[in-house]
């Protein structure tokens, strides 16, 4: 986890959203870490870590996207579909212009999210992101605000993926199609 909260710190300050911390670190939802709902996901090579990315279900603790978008996310509860969250993506700042571990990430966060049972998935961006994310992964941006908590110059959109209308290349395998069918029937 240490190497995770390095390379969000390095992500994030890359991008402004949050100034540099003495110990290089940056532990976003400690709440959320140790948990049974939450997978950490890295992409490695070589024994380095590429990228990273959390996801977690809905629980006791609540979801990332609770603290900045709560009356939405109990909106969306209220449709008693099984719900995560899609939090934490980063990757080291020399891959940035590189989609392959972004899409493994991805695509990894969609089969734990399938084999989890959950049908509705939140995520959170910055929005200049928003685009890419509706063509990738057909997002509905549902809610926005001018900035999320404990970060500074980050504001953000929250989307939703449902599970019924997530595209087919994510599914790309016959588990995951099959997963996909057995949730949605």
């Amino acid at each position: 986890m240490d190497e995770v909260y390095r390379l969000t710190h390095d992500a994030y300050v890359g991008r402004g959203y949050n100034p540099p911390q003495p110990d290089g670190r940056l532990v976003h939802y400690p709440h959320l870490d140790a948990i049974p709902e939450t997978t950490v996901l890295i992409a490695v090579e070589n024994g380095r870590i590429l990228g990273t990315n959390s996801i977690t279900l809905d629980g006791p603790l609540g979801l990332s996207v609770d603290g900045d978008f709560k009356p939405e996310c109990d909106a969306i509860r209220k449709e008693r579909r099984p719900l995560a969250t899609s939090w934490r993506i980063a990757t080291r700042e020399d891959l940035r212009s590189e989609t392959r571990v972004v899409m493994g990430l991805i695509q990894e966060t969609v089969r734990c999210g399938i084999s989890a049972g959950v049908l509705t998935c939140m995520f959170t961006f910055n929005p200049r992101h928003e685009r890419i994310y509706k063509k990738l992964l057909n997002l509905e941006t549902v809610a926005q605000c001018a900035e999320t908590k404990g970060l500074k110059n980050a504001p953000a959109i929250l989307m939703r993926l449902d599970l019924e209308n997530c595209p087919q290349r994510w599914l790309d395998t016959p588990e995951l199609r099959a997963r996909q069918w057995q949730i949605l029937n």
